[in-house]
């Protein structure tokens, strides 16, 4: 990974977390790397993993697979993913949530959990999402 993409993904965080922590979250924070055993990038919001992604290489398929690695490491019960957009601020920004974790009692076609069961919204979205969940 070359410098500028850590740095593009630093920002990618940081703007991310400032969000959050704006939006109703104050305790909210950049985790730091764990290695094998990442826990997501943001810590202070007690029983959700955030994993967020700043890259260009749109490996969507790939980064659900690993949000989902990463949220049992945390042993949360809440995850989601945040993609950056380009040309877009930060509370338009993707946010993919997997569809069983927004009150369906299973996952709408059955089995894993493949890319068509995640719901793709807004940042925005995501975080009224959680606060009304009551996780703020």
């Amino acid at each position: 990974m070359s410098t500028r993409s850590k740095q593009r993904g630093t920002d990618t965080e940081t703007k991310v977390v400032r969000y959050l922590i704006e939006n109703g979250f104050p305790r909210a924070e950049r985790r730091a790397l764990k290695g094998v055993e990442d826990q997501g990038d943001v810590t202070g919001i007690e029983g959700v993993c955030i994993e967020i992604k700043g890259d260009r290489s749109n490996k969507v398929s790939a980064w659900k697979a690993e949000t989902v690695k990463e949220a049992a490491h945390a042993r949360a019960g809440m995850y989601l993913l945040v993609v950056r957009v380009d040309y877009k601020p930060v509370e338009r920004w993707e946010a993919h949530i997997p569809w069983n974790l927004l009150g369906a009692e299973t996952p709408i076609f059955g089995g894993d959990l493949e890319d068509w069961q995640w719901v793709r919204m807004d940042l925005r979205l995501a975080v009224e999402l959680l606060k009304a969940d009551g996780y703020s």
